[in-house]
């Protein structure tokens, strides 16, 4: 399933890959922010705890991606 822009679940969904892509690329103030707003639109739902990120960029980077991922799968199922 495709996301929606104009779905608030969606949009933070997109969030967090924006938030990989940054960390990925080694800026993490812009990935926190991506963070932080995709935590803010999720809530419970999204389990990746911000407060444990380190300067392990890539690690984060794949961590990310994969609670993307998750997200994602959920939202084609429901």
């Amino acid at each position: 399933m495709a996301l929606n822009k104009f779905d608030k679940t969606s949009d933070a969904i997109a969030d967090l890959y924006r938030a990989s892509f940054c960390f990925a690329k080694q800026s993490k103030d812009v990935g926190i922010s991506f963070l932080l707003k995709a935590k803010k639109k999720l809530g419970d739902k999204m389990t990746l705890n911000i407060n444990e990120i380190t300067d392990n960029y890539t690690y984060w980077a794949e961590k990310i991606l994969d609670e993307y991922k998750r997200l994602k799968m959920n939202l084609s199922s429901n």
